[in-house]
């Protein structure tokens, strides 16, 4: 009688979750978030997008609290701190808005819910200068903002996935 080899199977979900998904470290993110400035298709992981939101978050406390340090040193210098995280800013429009898109690819949902976003970032930032905000808007605004953090945070969604390869 023939000896049975038992085989470990691997359940279909683990083996589908490590399947093309490795884990991004903080420089490769980085790199990433640059050398993919214009790539909209495509997936990012949590990791990349939250890595690259990282970065912006930390060049903006940087910037902030030199340019407030800088002050009483020199108006000058502290404006100039300032006007150079204005062309930042400028800079990481378009590769935060690919990166996202791509966070929400590979989360399975499509990347044109972001101009929802983007309505109510001109909304926010236009209103107040011409006339009274509208408290409503205000807090859909807010309420938006939580709804696109959760989509950020959902897992990456392997199978019948229309924007993975």
């Amino acid at each position: 009688m023939p000896v049975k080899k038992s085989v470990k199977k691997t359940p279909a979900r683990r083996a589908n979750s490590t399947k093309n998904h490795k884990m991004v470290s903080f420089g490769c993110a980085i790199s990433n978030f640059f050398k993919k400035y214009f790539q909209f298709s495509g997936v990012s992981t949590r990791a990349e997008y939250w890595w690259a939101t990282l970065f912006v978050v930390l060049v903006f406390f940087v910037a902030l609290t030199g340019a407030w340090f800088l002050i009483p040193v020199s108006s000058i210098l502290s404006g100039l701190l300032a006007l150079l995280w204005l062309m930042f800013c400028f800079v990481i429009i378009v590769p935060m808005w690919a990166v996202s898109s791509r966070r929400l690819h590979d989360a399975g949902f499509s990347a044109k819910i972001l101009w929802v976003s983007f309505l109510f970032f001109i909304y926010s930032s236009l209103v107040p200068h011409i006339m009274q905000p509208v408290m409503a808007i205000e807090w859909l605004s807010f309420m938006w903002g939580i709804i696109m953090i959760v989509l950020f945070l959902m897992p990456s969604k392997h199978q019948d996935n229309p924007y993975r390869d």
